[in-house]
């Protein structure tokens, strides 16, 4: 497991290392974020579209409104998806602790029978897993296993998918191959019961890995200075820089043909 250090690039670094996963904007892993959006977000009458109509509105003060030629669009309208449904509270305010297994999110009450019409989400693990996703912007350590570390969080996930292979010179020995924005579920013990009665009663069991929910998205390697120079900023009230703010720069570096740096762009309101 990699210990944590300060990353400075060099002058590959400030190249991307694009997502070298299937580009496919589910994955097998993102099956129960898919089935669990369908239900709280979908369906034939106003109530779906009801609830997702303020979070959107929310994400967009917070990123900014996505359009359809912006690269990458189909993957960040999931990615926009993933957070109302998991990462947001059903009130439209920020979750304050994953620790709190954000309770009030539309994932969270789906999986605990607190969504109309769909009581038979209750209790599945398949998505009782999906509603534990992490997101993250995460360093990836490429190998057998590979390991990722979040550097918001400082956490650090082991990844079931091998991914690669890099191009050459991508991956030295010192530092991370890639930065990579990812949302994961956690890889369920395969004798978990097909339903379970209680929280309490039958606890998930993990394997202790982690699945990739959707492809990546590809942040350049240069960003890692400014968060090292400014970690002492995640433990303020409020703590900088959020996933928004990233999200936000990205998007605004990417618009801008990434001629601007990406840390510019983070700095600027």
């Amino acid at each position: 497991m990699p210990a944590r250090a300060r990353t400075l690039p060099s002058e590959r670094s400030l190249d991307y290392v694009p997502a070298r996963v299937e580009r496919e904007h589910s994955l097998p892993g993102g099956e129960g974020l898919d089935r669990l959006a369908a239900a709280v977000f979908g369906g034939a009458g106003p109530a779906g579209p009801a609830r997702l109509a303020p979070l959107i509105e929310r994400f967009d003060e917070e990123v900014g409104k996505l359009a359809v030629d912006d690269e990458d669009f189909e993957l960040l309208s999931v990615g926009r998806m993933d957070w109302a449904l998991c990462d947001v509270s059903s009130l439209g305010v920020p979750v304050a602790s994953r620790a709190g297994r954000a309770r009030d999110s539309w994932a969270w009450r789906a999986v605990h029978g607190e969504l109309p019409g769909h009581p038979q989400l209750a209790g599945l693990p398949e998505l009782r897993a999906a509603a534990c996703s992490v997101t993250g912007l995460f360093e990836v350590f490429p190998g057998e296993p590979t390991w990722v570390r979040d550097r918001l969080s400082g956490v650090v996930l082991r990844v079931r998918e091998s991914v690669g292979p890099w191009p050459r010179g991508g991956s030295g020995a010192e530092g991370p191959a890639a930065l990579w924005e990812l949302r994961l579920v956690p890889c369920l013990d395969p004798r978990c019961e097909a339903e379970l009665e209680s929280e309490s009663e039958n606890p998930l069991r993990f394997t202790g890995e982690f699945a990739l929910a959707r492809p990546p998205l590809d942040y350049p390697l240069e960003l890692l200075e400014v968060l090292e120079d400014h970690h002492a900023r995640r433990f303020r009230d409020p703590p900088w820089p959020t996933m928004q703010d990233l999200r936000r720069a990205r998007l605004r570096h990417v618009r801008a043909g990434r001629r601007t740096p990406i840390s510019r762009m983070l700095m600027w309101r």
